[in-house]
Order: C-alpha cells, then sequence, then structure tokens
C-alpha cells in the first residue's frame, strides 16, 4: 500500500524525486516474493524448513544493498526515510540471523524471551519503515542522531 500510495504522490508531482517511489517498490517486491503464502504456492515449503530465516536475511540483505544502490545520490536531509530503511532492514537481518542461530545451531525449542524480543522488535521496525515512507519524516529523531554520530566522529 505504501508503494501505491507514493506512486500516486508521484504521478501528482512528476517532476519530483523519485528515490522514495524506488525504495517503497523495492521493499514491496521483496516482500511479497518472501512471504511464505507465495512461496507456498510456488511449490517451496519454506515455513517447515531451517533455512527460513537464512532466507529472510538474505532477502533483506538483497533489498538492502539493492536501495542502497538506488538511492546512492539521495541526501538523507532530504529523503529521512532511507535513514528508517537502512535501520529497520540491518535490524531485521541481525534478528534472523540470531533466530537462525538461536534454532538451528544452538537447537533452542522451547520459547524464551528472545523470542518474544524478535517478534515485537520485527514488527516495530515494519511499522516504522511503512510511516517512514508514507511521510518521509524523522519522526523519531534518528537523523539527528545519525548527524550528531557522524560529526562527533569527523571532530574526534
Amino acid at each position: 500500500m505504501v508503494f501505491l500510495f507514493n506512486l500516486v504522490r508521484k504521478s501528482a508531482l512528476p517532476k519530483g524525486d523519485t528515490a522514495l517511489m524506488a525504495i517503497s517498490l523495492t521493499i514491496f517486491l521483496f516482500y511479497l516474493f518472501s512471504d511464505p503464502l507465495i512461496i507456498t504456492a510456488i511449490g517451496f515449503d519454506i515455513l517447515h524448513s531451517s533455512g527460513t530465516y537464512l532466507f529472510w536475511f538474505t532477502f533483506n540483505l538483497a533489498c538492502l544493498l539493492i536501495i542502497l544502490r538506488l538511492t546512492s545520490g539521495a541526501n538523507l536531509g532530504k529523503l529521512p526515510a532511507k535513514l528508517y530503511v537502512i535501520i529497520g532492514l540491518t535490524v531485521n537481518m541481525l534478528l534472523f540471523l540470531a533466530m537462525h542461530i538461536d534454532i538451528n545451531v544452538l537447537m533452542h525449542y522451547e520459547h524464551w524471551w528472545f523470542w518474544t524480543f524478535y517478534s515485537i522488535t520485527v514488527n516495530v521496525m515494519d511499522v516504522m519503515m511503512i510511516i517512514a515512507l508514507l511521510t518521509n519524516k524523522d519522526f523519531l529523531g534518528l537523523l539527528g542522531c545519525y548527524r550528531w554520530g557522524v560529526e562527533t566522529k569527523q571532530s574526534a
């Protein structure tokens, strides 16, 4: 829906920046093709596979790399949604990798606090990215934190 919203907004302002629409389209396509129902319809049962979390990790990594390539010249001041998407995809990737290690390497099969943390955080990151792509505003102040960190690093 965010992609459609940005597509309509772009058609209303044809000379505007296309970066927000490109990010929305990329996320839409990657989330569509990593959806368990779509994958099951194609013939793969990803939900009963030991590689589920690695699959989602890989899809988020590819999505992030494509977004970084598409928006390489975009200024974060004009496109704060880019920072939110980078943070959201990175956190989700790390959580997918951690869940893979937890279940497939450490062999934890009983519910514990990390699984609740994973479930809540992945959903919060997804909602954060949706809001950022809808508003293109720095609603959590992450851009200010990023600038402060970059300025502190450069002055040191």
